[in-house]
């Protein structure tokens, strides 16, 4: 994760250094590089009934998140979008499995990786207001893996799920212009549903369901033009 954040923080410092040394001869910017705080309102998805308890199913996750938009108009642009999240908790409980009841420490973590690409509408025009009011749609899969270990008295690995399905991001949001070639994005709003399916855990567990998982995202950073 820490190459990933290194990697879009080289590249968004690029486009910004080659937007200052290329004139473009438009009237409106053709290429956005942004990165920044990602706040995740994240539905786990995740229910094993066999733990007397077992955390929240829909918890707070911190991350990144990074785009680059091509815009091929005025006000529209093709948009590459990445998101990265993480969740960990340390628990005790009792657990019903085979043989039947085992009680102790576990630790549960979770990850969420996500990769788009969609439309983007935003006024950019060099000499557009401060104000720049921003919509997209996006849509991509996102990359899950939950991991259940058990710390005490044993230690142990119970579950270590992968998971890639589909899923969307419909947002929104307002970015504000310190310079010609920088605004700061003062908010961003996603509505992100991940299309999961069925997914088998281990002989010890019943079957995780297939839903549809419904996560939010605020998002805040800068924008280089």
């Amino acid at each position: 994760m820490n190459i990933f954040i290194k990697t879009m923080t080289l590249a968004i410092t690029l486009i910004f250094a080659s937007s200052l040394v290329c004139a473009q001869k438009d009237d409106y910017f053709k290429i956005e590089g942004f990165g920044g705080y990602a706040y995740m309102n994240l539905d786990r998805g995740i229910e094993l009934d066999e733990f007397s308890q077992f955390g929240k199913n829909r918890v707070n996750s911190h991350g990144f998140n990074g785009s680059v938009t091509y815009n091929f108009t005025r006000k529209w642009g093709a948009k590459f979008d990445v998101s990265l999240h993480t969740y960990g908790e340390d628990f005790t409980s009792n657990v019903a499995v085979n043989p039947p009841i085992i009680g102790g420490s576990f630790k549960s973590s979770q990850s969420d990786y996500q990769y788009m690409g969609g439309i983007q509408y935003k006024n950019n025009d060099k000499e557009a207001p401060r104000f720049k009011p921003f919509a997209h749609i996006l849509a991509g899969i996102a990359h899950q893996k939950f991991t259940l270990e058990e710390t005490s008295p044993s230690n142990i690995q119970l579950i270590d799920l992968d998971s890639t399905d589909f899923a969307m991001k419909f947002g929104a949001g307002i970015d504000y212009k310190i310079h010609k070639n920088v605004d700061v994005r003062l908010f961003q709003f996603d509505y992100n549903p991940i299309w999961r399916s069925d997914k088998d855990v281990g002989s010890n567990f019943d079957a995780i369901k297939g839903a549809v998982r419904n996560n939010y995202m605020i998002t805040f950073g800068v924008a280089f033009h």
